[in-house]
């Protein structure tokens, strides 16, 4: 299976030319510090890393330990979302506060409307009980029903 990194917008996948193009993948760290850190700077508050979760290096400044013959990550490094990084990625930016009180308070409308909505098809729906009821009885003391018709009939009438 082919791994892909899982910061928000990136399109980066473990492929077998990824080194080539100088793409190595990491795994989230298992101290729990810096882990929290890690999916912090993901900018995803819910979203909880599974184990053998990566991300790509270019969300790494220059966070790396060259000395050695294998290329690591200095240790508690954080990933980086400086703008010019943001935009390599195309993350999709969260509004300002500003859009996000709007939509809210948008939303917050739509919510009162439905409500509305709501009480109406539910008064309709009392209305058209109440005169349910009143023709069933009608048609019963009318004696054009039975009283078991009218039994059956009435349970559409329960609230």
């Amino acid at each position: 299976m082919v791994k892909s990194s899982l910061a928000i917008g990136c399109a980066s996948r473990c492929l077998p030319n990824s080194r080539l193009k100088g793409l190595t993948f990491r795994i989230f760290p298992t101290d729990e510090n810096v882990k929290r850190k890690w999916v912090l700077a993901r900018k995803d508050l819910i979203w909880e890393p599974k184990k053998g979760d990566v991300l790509c290096s270019r969300h790494f400044k220059k966070d790396f330990d060259r000395s050695a013959p294998n290329i690591k990550l200095k240790p508690r490094v954080i990933p980086s979302n400086s703008p010019s990084h943001l935009q390599e990625h195309s993350y999709s930016v969260m509004d300002s506060p500003k859009k996000l009180k709007h939509k809210l308070d948008q939303m917050i409308s739509e919510l009162g409307d439905t409500k509305k909505s709501l009480r109406n098809v539910l008064d309709g729906e009392k209305r058209f009980q109440k005169s349910l009821r009143k023709t069933i009885r009608e048609l019963k003391d009318e004696c054009l029903i039975c009283q078991e018709t009218a039994n059956r009939l009435e349970v559409f009438c329960r609230e």
